[in-house]
């Protein structure tokens, strides 16, 4: 679409007639209607537009916070044929990479129910587990790297983090396991990974996030175990499958850990490989994700007092 200018200009004058109706409907008082699931989507639905086209440098989060606000006010009745329940899943994924992208930055509302709280759904699965410490660890580390002497390390609670993170692991591996299947295995012709399918490749650079995040947090009481080049290449190897299957919007996932990398890694030739990916994708589908990714990119290479001298 991107190449193509009169479907791009023909594409953001629907979007932008879709925006005027929805802001119409949603501007009346609360009290003449009721928060519905054909509301969420619809801002859900705005937020991928953003993230393929972006017309604006904040536009895509302002989309996915609006959904956050509407589907913490949904009564259980609109979760109907389990839609609600997928939203849920899809706003809990790209908030953690707007958290990353933020860097500490306060989100300009509490999001608290949906980063860690369940709502009513009354057991997650394992990939969604692994997002709530994902998310945590993300919060954890903007607060010590903001003020650490006000957020003082707690050696328990990170090693309870890390039990979790293992036995969700074992959890995972194990069903793979009891199908007589691999989670994923290294090709012995050409030594690139293989994973056991798209979704598979995800979690698994999911759990590699989380392994990265822990050391980050936990750096001055742990050895290097997480941070050394493994868990880093896990992620890249992951997203090289993704492209190489050409699963589209599995890009908007991977947007968490290929960032966690580029920040990151030990290893300079990782972090130029992770950057690389936003910067492809930048003229491609995934534009408007790219460039809240490159963005922190710069402003992590760059001193703060340098951006706002």
């Amino acid at each position: 679409m991107a190449r193509m200018k009169p479907l791009t200009q023909y594409s953001r004058k629907l979007y932008g007639e879709a925006l005027r109706t929805h802001y119409r409907f949603i501007s009346r008082p609360q009290n003449k209607y009721e928060v519905t699931v054909h509301m969420v989507s619809t801002s859900v639905l705005f937020s991928f537009f953003e993230a393929i086209q972006a017309t604006d440098a904040e536009a895509y989060r302002s989309h996915i916070y609006g959904a956050v606000r509407m589907l913490e006010v949904t009564k259980p009745k609109q979760c109907s044929g389990g839609a609600l329940c997928q939203i849920f899943y899809h706003l809990r994924t790209q908030m953690v990479f707007i958290n990353l992208t933020r860097d500490g930055e306060e989100t300009p509302f509490q999001v608290q129910r949906i980063l860690y709280g369940s709502l009513e759904y009354i057991r997650l699965p394992v990939f969604q587990r692994l997002l709530s410490h994902v998310s945590y660890l993300i919060e954890e580390n903007a607060a010590q790297k903001s003020d650490a002497s006000q957020h003082p390390i707690d050696p328990e609670t990170y090693t309870e983090v890390a039990t979790n993170i293992e036995e969700l692991w074992l959890e995972y591996a194990g069903g793979a396991a009891s199908n007589d299947t691999l989670v994923f295995w290294q090709d012995v012709t050409t030594g690139a990974v293989q994973f056991r399918d798209e979704f598979t490749a995800l979690t698994v650079a999911y759990f590699s996030a989380a392994r990265i995040l822990l050391c980050i947090v936990m750096s001055q009481y742990t050895d290097s175990l997480f941070t050394i080049p493994h868990q880093h290449s896990i992620i890249l190897q992951a997203s090289q499958y993704l492209q190489t299957y050409t699963n589209g919007f599995a890009y908007m996932r991977m947007a968490t850990p290929l960032l966690l990398v580029a920040l990151h890694s030990p290893a300079s030739s990782q972090r130029d490989k992770a950057t690389a990916c936003f910067e492809r994708w930048i003229n491609k589908p995934m534009s408007g994700i790219s460039a809240l990714a490159l963005e922190r990119i710069r402003r992590h290479l760059v001193p703060k007092k340098h951006l706002t001298a």
